[in-house]
């Protein structure tokens, strides 16, 4: 009972007490402002409702894509003469019943030549922001690939404005606003004609107030519709159209006429203008014909002259191809590993062999290198300072080697410490390629610049190394003897296994430095004449750890961090830091894990005496296969028979 009282006030107060704020915008004559007051087909219309029903309304004026806005957060509770699309029914709610039909058209300036849609590609075209005319118009540019510059505006009014401007070529409107209001702006109406929608009334969507507002206003509609005289004096008054009265059946065919000839005038644009578009293909299909048939002309032409180029670029390219091949089994020997004199005599000789007519001369460091008769000579050129100073250097070459030559081709690196003569005797021979003598220039910088970095990364190590050696001397006196006798060792398995020169370089330094890490245990724990306890132990097993966490931030000594971290595994995978077994450990470290343990075996420690040559012998050999890697020690009892020690193998 009291729910049922509470809806019977809320109806009454609707009815009664309803305060409405209604959205307008410039768009005559379905609405704008006359004298700064509400003017219009629909503001007639809806003050009529109003006052039928005791409305109190509120007008808000703004811009038509403003007032869409008010609609959607609902600041306003009305919005007029506004077309019914399914899209913006998702947005806002509608009533059924519409006043007027409406739809768009193009309009452009007068002096504009006009036919159909696609005479506005590359123009600009004013539309109103959020129109459904404009979205349409958009998708008409879409199907028929028309690209436009767009000018989005807020009214209709500013759409045509543009258009008077010549802002824009053409604007896009409805239908009723252009037929009222296109002399204003001088603009004139096309026959382009799309989108046909009905004018209705919009509310925010799902407010409490829509059932009320809609059943009204369609109620007042349906009337006025069936008072065909009055509807039609109505529809004269503000569209300027004849007075008269329409029976219903005429008025239904005009509407279904109208639609009809929208539909047909569109289905028209869309033939005239598919015409069109192929029309334009086909002619530029014709001049694309046009043009390839004089660029076949103009290739024939050219083939012939090709065909003769193509006998005497195949025979360049054979020699490209070998001097290719030349080089790049040259540079395959570049090594920093190389010495700098093999280097040089090796880069001397495939130098020669690119041009056997040339004296080819190298020179760096103010030293003048040459081949004479296989053998490379070396020879001091005085005065010289740098090599860019070409007439100098060339100069001084002659007077220093004493040769006569005519000619030369001459490069010099970036840095002006590295040069590259060709020299010729004979001026009339055929010199080497500048691109050639560039190249080999360039090899040469190459190889010094990574030998110079790497003998600089080679002194820092061994001045990092013996530096940490000797504090290590500090901390264990008999550290500095016992590392030089374990890398003596291992250079000396590395050398036997053929490794090569940067390997030994490597295992040596981790040689020296594998006990780094002791400097982390006390001294009274290194040098304790007693067995260690478990605790002290576990404190020597992190020695390897530690010195490989120093040696891994020196910059060139990362693979020496790995080989000291795990030089106390075991071949079994019994040692420690991690456990790794067989060739899991590195081979540097498996090398120094020998080393180190035969070194140990026969020195004098503070725990016990030091063992005979044989017994450390028998040792290594009866732990083959368990902590060492069984290959590498019999290298190791090679090297030592080698030494003249007696090694009795079982």
């Amino acid at each position: 009972m009291k729910q049922a009282l509470l809806m019977l006030l809320l109806v009454c107060s609707l009815h009664f007490a309803l305060s409405l704020r209604v959205g307008i915008y410039d768009n005559p004559p379905q609405v704008y402002l006359s004298d700064g007051r509400p003017a219009g087909l629909y503001i007639e219309v809806l003050e009529s409702i109003a006052e039928d029903n005791g409305w109190k309304i509120e007008y808000v004026f703004a811009t038509f894509s403003e007032q869409l806005e008010n609609l959607k957060t609902g600041r306003i509770d009305i919005l007029v003469s506004i077309a019914y699309t399914e899209e913006r029914a998702k947005l806002y709610d509608y009533n059924n019943e519409a006043l007027l039909l409406n739809w768009g058209v193009i309009c452009v300036q007068k002096n504009f030549q006009y036919r159909d849609i696609t005479d506005l590609a590359g123009k600009t075209v004013a539309v109103s922001k959020g129109d459904v005319y404009g979205q349409a118009f958009l998708r008409e540019l879409e199907r028929y690939l028309v690209s436009v510059n767009l000018l989005e505006l807020p009214d209709y009014p500013d759409v045509l404005r543009a258009v008077q401007e010549k802002r824009a070529a053409a604007g896009v409107v409805s239908r009723i606003y252009a037929v009222q209001n296109h002399q204003k702006f001088d603009a004139k109406i096309t026959g382009t004609i799309f989108s046909p929608v009905e004018l209705r009334f919009a509310f925010p969507k799902g407010s409490a107030i829509n059932a009320t507002l809609i059943d009204k206003i369609d109620e007042y509609l349906r009337k006025l519709k069936s008072d065909h005289e009055a509807y039609n004096n109505l529809i004269a008054r503000y569209l300027g159209m004849e007075k008269r009265v329409v029976p219903p059946w005429l008025a239904t065919l005009l509407l279904v006429t109208g639609v009809g000839l929208v539909v047909f005038a569109s289905w028209t644009l869309s033939l005239r203008v598919l015409v069109k578009l192929k029309t334009r293909e086909l002619l530029k299909k014709n001049e694309e014909l046009e043009q390839l048939n004089e660029e076949i002309l103009a290739q024939q032409q050219e083939l012939s002259t090709l065909n003769e180029q193509l006998e005497h670029t195949y025979e360049r390219l054979e020699s490209s191809l070998k001097r290719f091949s030349d080089i790049l089994s040259f540079l395959s020997g570049i090594s920093p590993d190389v010495a700098r004199e093999d280097f040089y005599k090796m880069f001397l000789s495939a130098a020669q062999g690119f041009d056997p007519n040339a004296i080819v001369v190298l020179m760096c460091d103010g030293e003048c290198y040459l081949l004479d008769r296989g053998s490379m000579k070396k020879i001091t050129v005085k005065e010289l300072t740098s090599c860019n100073d070409r007439s100098k250097v060339v100069d001084l070459v002659s007077e220093t080697l004493g040769i006569d030559f005519e000619a030369a081709v001459y490069e010099v690196s970036k840095d002006g410490e590295t040069a590259l003569l060709f020299l010729y005797k004979d001026h009339s021979v055929k010199h080497v390629d500048e691109d050639l003598a560039e190249a080999l220039c360039s090899v040469l910088t190459i190889y010094i610049k990574l030998k110079k970095h790497e003998e600089a990364l080679t002194s820092l190590s061994e001045g990092v190394t013996h530096a940490f050696l000797r504090a290590l001397e500090f901390h264990e006196q008999h550290t500095a003897k016992h590392s030089e006798t374990v890398k003596n060792y291992a250079v000396k398995m590395v050398r036997k296994l053929g490794l090569g020169e940067r390997q030994a370089q490597l295992i040596g330094c981790a040689a020296l430095l594998h006990d780094l890490g002791k400097l982390a245990v006390p001294s009274t724990v290194l040098n304790k004449p007693a067995r260690l306890s478990a605790e002290e132990l576990q404190l020597v097993k992190q020695h390897p750890v530690i010195a490989a966490e120093i040696i891994r931030h020196i910059r060139g000594l990362e693979e020496v961090a790995k080989i000291v971290r795990h030089h106390h595994e075991r071949w079994d995978g019994k040692g420690y830091p991690d456990g790794l077994s067989g060739e899991e450990i590195p081979l540097g470290a498996r090398i120094l894990c020998i080393a180190d343990a035969f070194e140990a075996m026969t020195s004098v420690r503070p725990y016990r005496n030091a063992m005979s040559i044989s017994e450390a012998v028998s040792e290594l050999i009866s732990n083959a296969g368990k902590q060492f890697d069984p290959n590498l020690v019999r290298i190791f009892l090679e090297i030592l028979k080698e030494e003249g020690v007696s090694v009795v193998e079982s």
